[in-house]
């Protein structure tokens, strides 16, 4: 804060304590209003919390009357998403966006605030409303999908449990029907999470300098949606860069732009196994598989055959493998090598395992990871197997010439 706000901010201190002290105990009025009502609220507390902040910092409070209407008066420094609270550390909230000069009115039922509030009188408090209707309904669609999911995978693990030990026919042919369910259902999934994806595009369309777009932005993947990241950000650091929100949202997608599509992501330089450094960015010029794996990694393992099958069958045409180990052990890494027929010459690592420096680098939670980067360097697509990845390539290179 340079020294001219603070003489402002510390003038506006002086100048409210004075008129406290002149007034009779009269409560300060803010540079905003909120007055609702709340149904189930009588003689509760309400508190006005800014969420912008990691504290939750609690910066207004009022009495309900016996009807659970409520009047306050708060003074906003900044544009932030607040809670309205019914009770000290209570579940039953509203979220509103609100600024200095809003007027606004909140109505609801605080036995189940977060999905019976309505507002009037804020042009973000209706776009923001109008957002977590449609969220709560994607929301609602998407639960009997996510319990079938849990269902699927805890009657596989049952039925897997059913079996003699080392019966691995048995538990393939098992993983072939329950991946066959599991797979639809969550293509039904993805269904509702483009649906979501096209609402909030249009959402930020329709006003890219929304303070509301900042939670709505949480429905697209920066993966293929960074353009609209930046599109928001555009418009609402023309209004509000120094607010806490938005200098948040800026952060994020900086952290997020080198894993996006089109864009070059971090160098990776480790040895290979005679100790030779190999750079990931050596590899320009090829379109390059980069794959986080390891030989104790049995889901790695099991997908290695199609990698070795698409770089034999695109290898004259391109393309490349960067094989990057979180192993541990270097006989165990060169042994998996060997054994699983990687041919391709680059493979590193550090033998950390998981204290390996790729794994806080690219921000690895689980292996098998992939990214495919184009002949440039930048990211094509990510997590590739099985028949994805081989359409992915096909759609790259030209079909192979049948041999003579």
């Amino acid at each position: 804060m340079n020294n001219n706000m603070k003489r402002i901010v510390f003038s506006g201190l002086t100048a409210t304590l004075l008129i406290f002290s002149f007034a009779c105990k009269q409560r300060p009025k803010g540079n905003a209003l909120i007055t609702g009502q709340f149904t189930n609220c009588r003689n509760d507390t309400i508190y006005l919390v800014d969420v912008s902040k990691s504290n939750f910092e609690v910066i207004d409070s009022v009495i309900t009357g016996d009807d659970g209407s409520f009047e306050l008066h708060p003074l906003f420094l900044y544009k932030g998403f607040y809670n309205l609270t019914v009770g000290k550390g209570s579940s039953q909230f509203a979220t509103v966006i609100l600024d200095a000069g809003d007027t606004i009115s909140i109505t609801g039922d605080a036995k189940n605030l977060g999905y019976t509030w309505k507002t009037k009188g804020s042009g973000d408090c209706t776009r923001f409303e109008e957002l977590n209707n449609f969220i709560s309904d994607i929301e609602k669609r998407k639960s009997p999908y996510m319990d079938r999911l849990d269902s699927i995978q805890q009657t596989f693990q049952y039925e897997v449990g059913l079996l003699p030990k080392g019966d691995s026919l048995k538990v393939d042919s098992l993983d072939k029907v329950f991946g066959a369910l599991y797979d639809s259902t969550q293509a039904k999934m993805k269904v509702l999470a483009a649906e979501g994806a096209a609402f909030v595009k249009s959402f930020i369309d329709k006003d890219p300098s929304s303070f509301a777009n900042i939670p709505a932005l949480r429905m697209i993947d920066p993966f293929d949606g960074i353009d609209y990241y930046d599109r928001a950000l555009e418009g609402l650091e023309v209004k509000y860069k120094n607010t806490p929100n938005v200098h948040l949202l800026r952060q994020y997608v900086e952290q997020e732009r080198p894993f996006c599509k089109g864009q070059t992501p971090p160098e990776i330089a480790l040895e290979d196994p005679n100790g030779q450094v190999i750079k990931l960015s050596s590899l320009k010029g090829k379109v390059v598989l980069v794959d986080f794996w390891a030989s104790w990694c049995g889901p790695c393992r099991a997908e290695l055959p199609n990698v070795v099958a698409n770089y034999k069958k695109y290898h004259d045409q391109g393309f490349e493998v960067f094989s990057v180990s979180l192993d541990s052990d270097k006989k165990a890494w060169t042994d998996a090598i060997a054994k699983e027929g990687l041919v391709w010459p680059y493979h590193v690592s550090d033998l950390k395992e998981w204290q390996s420096s790729v794994v806080p680098l690219y921000r690895i939670k689980g292996i098998p990871k992939t990214l495919l980067l184009d002949r440039d360097g930048k990211i094509l697509d990510r997590d590739l197997r099985g028949d994805a990845l081989s359409k992915r390539l096909a759609g790259i290179f030209t079909p192979a010439a049948p041999q003579k």
